[in-house]
């Protein structure tokens, strides 16, 4: 039923992408963490909150999808300002918006996310 419901994250994919999205993602054992996950989340978020991780001096990009996709607006704005914040926590952070993505960047807008990771990991051409 899963991979009916998110179908969608497949189109515009590879077809060696979409079966490795077809044999890995809708496994049952997806859903047992994802179960196993969802025990935790709210009390590891809460925690974070007022106790949030100390990034290192690295290179930090954060990238918030701009589409709200299935969410009210005032919550997709308040996600984005989010990750704009996160992204300003570290000295080398950067905040990245994905002007055609919701909350499935990786499936919408994977080229913007190489493109992120190219520029954290090569040294800059010239």
């Amino acid at each position: 039923m899963l991979e009916r419901f998110f179908r969608f994250l497949g189109e515009g994919m590879p077809e060696d992408v979409r079966a490795d999205l077809h044999r890995e993602a809708f496994r049952p054992a997806v859903v047992v963490t994802q179960g196993r996950q969802a025990r935790t989340f709210l009390t590891e978020l809460h925690a974070w909150r007022g106790d949030p991780p100390v990034l290192p001096d690295v290179p930090v990009t954060v990238i918030s999808g701009s589409v709200a996709d299935g969410m009210p607006r005032r919550v997709r704005d308040a996600a984005t300002a989010a990750g704009r914040y996160r992204a300003a926590q570290s000295r080398q952070g950067r905040h990245v918006v994905a002007a055609r993505s919701g909350h499935y960047i990786p499936a919408t807008e994977s080229d913007l996310i190489a493109a992120e990771i190219r520029r954290l990991v090569l040294p800059p051409v010239g």
